[in-house]
Order: structure tokens, then C-alpha cells, then sequence
């Protein structure tokens, strides 16, 4: 391989949200396998990007000029098979900043915004934050897979107090990657009932499987769609916090960009601008690097699991890089977290999978975005925790 994905890292001490809890009394031994970052480092491409842009000497309000939205438009004609226009691309700081503009632009407060559950605690909160109402919809598992249960979406999509669905494409945390049959039904019913689709597929250069953008399904629904992509999970490069936002519809997006003025922000972090460029042009084969070392890691977790650990249920992961272990097996005493339990068991703290809602209350999420050595070690304390604490 060109690229190298065994580096074992440290990040304490740089303010990195991920490890910040490793700095904590008594967690000074802990490695975090949470927060949707990476521990492999960012492409050496866009850190030699960024680095080059510093050197001309000028850090200063930038926008996502023509260079710009073409290296994106390339790519998604490219990666995805979908082709964009440039004026159909708006920035914003982020995904989680994009769902709040989204719900305040095209709904009002009291309406309802659909989602499916267990999902990004931010889609919740985007509803609720702004006084809309959260109508959560429970993904059900057939056959060791999440599936969407289209009879309760479809009577959701009914109800006139919802206006619009927050999708997640490919899912975080359950690992699906959707179908295009699937994706078909949903807009159809979306598209029968006027409900405006939001669909954060930031996720979607990391999959196991064909990943459909959804706007590209039942002959194009661009119309009805929004869709949040960005290079920082691709790339690890979350900390740029600046999204592409894709939306076709002319009318949408003047709605979209009449809620970002009313909201006073503008512009894109700096350093998005050369990192977005070198991701979009010059990362392809560390991105398919990158893609093949996580598919390696769970192949080695989840064959792990089966045989050593049967009682840690899953369902097999298709797309992003985090698993979704029901470890209700466990015992864990009831005043503590699931997340404090493994840290304190394991020496690896996941995310606890309440914060997902749904059937997040027998689970965890676990990033596996990790050098092998790491996931290992991970593997071994899992086990020894496992013998100790699972009858």
C-alpha cells in the first residue's frame, strides 16, 4: 500500500474533542473509540494543501469559489455517479449547522421532522432546539439487518403536522448502507405526501457496498431533496467544519440561503478551501486505501465476535466505520454508563448508545477507524471483559 494506516496515535493535549475525556482523573489510561473521527492522520495531500495556503501569508474570509465547486462537481460525477452543478452547491459550518437551517427554513415551530431511530443525536436535537417536535420512527431488524418499518413511516408522512424528514445515508450508527429499492420507496412516499427530504450522507464514500445518492433515484428527486455532504469523514478532516450543501431545487435553495443570512453567518473556514480542492483531486487512491483498511478491521472484529464473543450481538456493518454492539450480555451495574463501564473495564472508551435514542439502551458505538495494533489490543480487553462480566 502507498499509504500508511498502522500509526499509533496519541492526540491528548491538542483540544481534540475525541480525547479530551483521556485527560480526565482517572482516564489517563483510556483510548477513546468514539467521537467520528479517525485515527489514521489526514491524507498527506491536504496537510501539504493547507500547509502550501499558509505559506502565501493570508488567512482570511474565503468562499468556495468556481476552482472550488468544480473540484466537488468532479467528484461526485466521479465517486457517485451524480451530476451536480456548481450553483446548486451551498456551504455551511458543518452538517449539524445544516440541519438546523434546513428545519428553521422550510418548516415552522410545532411542526413535526421526522427521523428514523437509533440515529445522530443531532437530528433530535435540530427539532428540538428550534421548537419543532421529533417524530421518531424505530428501524427494526430482520435477518441480522436494520430496515426501515415503511408502515409507520408512511402514516408519519400522513400526519399534516410533519413537514419534513431528517435521513441518514449510509446510517449512523446501525452501519446500513440503503438500497435503491429502498430509497425509491421512501421518496415516493416522501414525494406523496409533500415531505421534504434532508438527507445527511456524509457517511458515503465509506461503505462496503454501492452507496445511491439519494436524489439521483426514481429518475432524479433532486426537487424534493437536500443532501449534506463533506469531505470531513472521508478525509478525516471533520475539524474544517465547512460542508458542501446540494440542492437542486432553485426555490429550496433561496429558502436555504434566506435562513443562513437571517442566521449572520458566511463564508468558509479557510483551510476548506485547500483541503476540500486536494481531497476532491488528489485523494482517490488514499480514500480507497483508507476503505480497505476498515474493511479489514471488521472483518476481523466481527469474525472475532462470532466466534469468541456470540452473546455480543450485531448486525454486520455495510458503510461508515462504527459498530453497533448490543452488549445488554453485560453486567453492568445500573448506575453506571455503559461507556464508563468499558472504559473502566476495557481501557477503550466507546460512545454510549443512549445518546442515539431508539434501541440505544442495550448498545454502544464503537469506532474502528484504527490502526490494527490498536484494534488488537481492543479485541483482547474486549475478550478478557467479556470472560469476567458475561454469564
Amino acid at each position: 500500500m502507498k499509504y500508511d494506516f498502522s500509526c499509533i496515535t496519541d492526540r491528548r493535549n491538542t483540544g481534540s474533542f475525541k480525547w479530551a475525556p483521556t485527560e480526565a482523573e482517572g482516564f489517563e489510561n483510556v483510548y477513546p473509540l468514539s467521537t467520528a473521527d479517525m485515527e489514521f492522520p489526514t491524507a498527506p495531500e491536504i496537510r501539504k494543501a493547507c500547509a502550501r495556503f499558509a505559506e502565501r501569508g493570508f488567512i482570511c474570509y474565503t468562499e468556495g469559489d468556481g476552482s472550488y465547486k468544480r473540484a466537488v462537481c468532479d467528484f461526485m460525477l466521479r465517486r457517485h455517479n451524480w451530476q451536480i452543478k456548481p450553483e446548486w452547491i451551498v456551504n455551511t459550518y458543518g452538517i449539524v449547522a445544516a440541519l438546523h437551517t434546513a428545519v428553521k427554513a422550510f418548516t415552522d415551530e410545532g411542526d413535526g421532522i421526522i427521523s428514523f431511530e437509533p440515529v445522530y443525536a443531532h437530528f433530535y436535537d435540530a427539532a428540538r432546539l428550534t421548537g419543532r417536535k421529533a417524530v421518531k420512527i424505530p428501524l427494526v431488524i430482520e435477518n441480522d439487518s436494520y430496515k426501515i418499518n415503511f408502515s409507520e413511516f408512511e402514516k408519519a408522512c400522513e400526519n399534516p403536522e410533519n413537514k419534513l424528514l431528517i435521513f441518514c445515508s449510509p446510517h449512523n450508527p446501525v452501519g446500513r448502507v440503503w438500497t435503491k429499492e429502498e430509497l425509491e420507496k421512501l421518496v415516493r412516499i416522501c414525494r406523496k405526501n409533500g415531505i421534504i427530504i434532508v438527507s445527511d450522507e456524509i457517511h458515503f464514500d465509506i461503505t462496503r457496498k454501492e452507496h445511491t445518492v439519494i436524489s439521483t433515484v426514481n429518475g432524479g428527486c433532486g426537487d424534493i431533496c437536500i443532501v449534506c455532504t463533506a469531505v470531513s469523514k472521508s478525509f478525516n478532516a471533520a475539524g474544517l467544519s465547512t460542508s458542501n450543501i446540494i440542492i437542486e431545487n432553485e426555490a429550496l435553495r433561496k429558502r436555504f440561503k434566506a435562513q443562513i443570512d437571517a442566521d449572520g453567518y458566511s463564508c468558509i473556514n479557510a483551510f476548506a478551501y485547500p483541503a476540500t480542492h486536494a481531497a476532491y483531486t488528489a485523494c482517490d487512491e488514499w480514500l480507497d486505501e483508507m476503505n480497505a483498511r476498515i474493511n479489514k478491521n471488521f472483518d476481523i472484529f466481527e469474525k472475532t465476535l462470532r466466534e469468541t464473543m456470540p452473546k455480543i450481538h450485531f448486525c454486520p456493518r455495510e458503510g461508515t466505520y462504527m459498530a453497533w454492539l448490543d452488549v445488554s450480555c453485560f453486567n453492568i451495574p445500573a448506575d453506571e454508563s455503559k461507556a464508563v463501564f468499558f472504559a473502566r473495564n476495557t481501557g477503550f472508551l466507546p460512545n454510549d448508545g443512549d445518546w442515539f435514542e431508539g434501541d440505544g439502551n442495550t448498545h454502544i458505538r464503537v469506532n474502528l477507524a484504527v490502526a490494527e495494533e490498536t484494534l488488537q489490543r481492543f479485541i483482547e480487553s474486549l475478550k478478557k471483559s467479556y470472560g469476567e462480566h458475561v454469564k
